[in-house]
């Protein structure tokens, strides 16, 4: 007989899977049912969020800025010493961008605390894992590459709207690799602006 804590991890890792699925086929109804009746941590709620708020940007402009505040939650419950914290940030961070350009910055400023905060932030990890781990000692792993957790996406963009506030914004990271993360896509951007 399976354990209650195996049941719900198996779930949630199930969860996980069938997300992952709906992201790729833009299923942004699935998406937000799965939110709504799963029990996903912070980092794959904000992400889930995020996700759905960006397919709506188009179609249903009120409630994806009401998923991009509800990944803004999830992102603060996550301790800033975590690097998923700033990468939830960032994930938030780029459906903001989206949505309202001219807001973008009180969420980046977030972003940024978080990622002095937490020390393995590096701001080029793009891998969402999951682990389920039976009592057997078998482990799966469900691993997604998403691009929004990186500050190389953000900082581009950025760049291409407000050179001035995203330089100073690369600035305040205090940590090499983040730094230097934001300071090469601000850079890319300036290069491929001039080559246009």
């Amino acid at each position: 007989m399976v354990d209650p804590e195996t049941r719900i991890d198996a779930k949630r890792y199930i969860d996980i899977r069938l997300a992952r699925h709906a992201v790729q086929k833009k299923d942004e109804k699935r998406i937000s049912e799965l939110i709504r009746i799963s029990e996903f941590d912070h980092i794959h709620k904000a992400w889930l969020m995020t996700q759905a708020a960006q397919l709506l940007t188009k179609t249903d402009r009120e409630k994806a800025l009401s998923l991009t505040e509800l990944a803004i939650g999830e992102a603060r419950r996550i301790s800033p010493s975590d690097p998923d914290s700033p990468r939830a940030f960032l994930c938030a961070v780029n459906a903001v961008f989206l949505l309202d350009r001219s807001a973008v910055w009180e969420t980046m400023n977030e972003a940024i605390k978080n990622a002095n905060s937490a020390e393995n932030f590096t701001g080029e990890d793009t891998q969402l894992q999951f682990r389920l781990v039976l009592k057997s000692g078998l482990t799966y792993v469900s691993s997604e590459s998403v691009p929004d957790f990186t500050l190389q996406n953000i900082f581009k963009g950025l760049a291409e709207f407000d050179y001035e506030k995203a330089v100073q914004l690369a600035g305040g990271l205090k940590r090499d690799a983040p730094r230097s993360a934001a300071t090469l896509a601000i850079a890319g951007a300036v290069l491929e602006t001039k080559e246009k």
